[in-house]
């Protein structure tokens, strides 16, 4: 399948609010409230059997983090980046740890540097964090014990 196949076959179960791609890869948009349906649909329709990563990229400029899953299909040597974007001021989502049990790992790591609520996921410990930090990969994160690079 090439990128245009995937988002068809996602496009005619799932409103994609927007898609590209980049560098033969499809990237698409989608609700919060359709990540897990997408997510399985793309596990158990389309053979995506890898969740390679789960992780954000913080968007202060819009008020937006966004959630970035990547799939891919050992059956059809697919990939596709799946992405969804949150309200920075309250990220929650629907976990996907029950779809793919890697993406425990992944949704603890981004729930720890980017403040990300994963709803469902069932150990929320941090796992490089001591407590008291909290998302230090968003811009505006700031800490008293935080140094600062000069500036070149």
């Amino acid at each position: 399948m090439n990128y245009q196949d995937i988002l068809e076959k996602i496009k005619a179960k799932y409103e994609i609010i927007e898609s590209k791609e980049d560098l033969g890869v499809l990237n698409a948009w989608v609700s919060k409230e359709n990540i897990k349906s997408v997510i399985g649909f793309l596990k158990d329709e389309l053979k995506f059997s890898q969740l390679s990563f789960v992780s954000a990229l913080d968007r202060p400029a819009e008020n937006v983090i966004e959630i970035v899953y990547r799939i891919f299909s050992y059956e059809t040597a697919d990939d596709a980046v799946i992405r969804v974007k949150l309200d920075r001021a309250k990220p929650v989502i629907d976990s996907v740890s029950d779809i793919f049990k890697t993406a425990i790992w992944h949704e603890r790591e981004t729930a720890e540097m980017f403040g990300v609520d994963f709803t469902g996921l069932a150990d929320k410990n941090n796992l490089l964090l001591p407590d008291g930090i909290i998302a230090p990969l968003r811009k505006d994160f700031k800490d008293p014990d935080m140094i600062s690079l000069p500036k070149v």
